[in-house]
């Protein structure tokens, strides 16, 4: 008689585990967690990329968090970097990225039975490669004057001042550029420094006394 009663007991146990895994997963698929954003609406920059995106969950499924998860590795979580929103349709703005560089986002949910993600996408910030860009060159707060710079994929640049056409290099390590001018048939090789920063590049000149900005003119991805 005790067995028949303990194996009773067992059954209902099993029986209720059962059923609140199940009442579980119909709560989790009560959130759907959607990524708007597509190749064709994509909004990107040098070291931003917008990321639209949906929730749409059941009056009754409370949802604590939501945003967008993302990294240089597939299948973000909320474990990697995450933007919080509060409308349920919303954009967020994804900063400080790296030019020229892959990631992988997806939209998340969270409510307390867990996590939702929608599905995965990557999409890539702008490279220098095949730009033009329009340097402003400050001297002194009066003086100023622009140049053509053109970034070629192959490494090599040419700096263009309706005055001269000169040739040099160029790198990019993270976001820090580096070009060099090769002046060696007029004065010396100049190395100018910069920083991308969204559609701009902010940098001094080698001795320090000139300041610089950048915009591009025509950008070739």
């Amino acid at each position: 008689m005790k067995t028949y009663f303990l194996k009773t007991i067992a059954i209902v146990a099993v029986l209720f585990f059962s059923s609140s895994c199940d009442d579980d997963d119909d709560i989790q698929s009560d959130i759907l967690a959607i990524i708007d954003t597509t190749v064709e609406n994509l909004e990107a920059t040098y070291t931003t990329i917008n990321i639209s995106g949906t929730v749409l969950s059941d009056e009754y499924i409370e949802v604590t968090s939501k945003g967008v998860c993302w990294s240089t590795s597939p299948n973000p979580t909320i474990e990697d970097t995450i933007t919080t929103e509060i409308d349920d349709v919303f954009t967020s703005t994804i900063s400080n990225l790296t030019a020229n560089t892959t990631y992988y986002f997806r939209v998340y949910a969270v409510n307390d039975v867990g996590v939702t993600y929608s599905e995965e996408l990557s999409f890539n910030t702008l490279s220098l490669e095949d730009s033009i860009w329009d340097f402003e060159i400050f001297v002194d707060d009066i003086t100023s004057w622009n140049a053509s710079v053109t970034f070629n994929a192959d490494g090599t640049t040419v700096f263009d001042d309706a005055t001269n056409v000169v040739y040099g290099s160029w790198l990019l390590e993270g976001n820090v550029l580096t070009f060099n001018i090769d002046t060696s048939g007029l004065v010396y090789t100049y190395s100018v420094e910069g920083t991308l920063f969204e559609q701009t590049i902010n940098g001094v000149w080698e001795d320090g006394i000139m300041n610089w900005i950048a915009t591009p003119q025509i950008v070739e991805n």
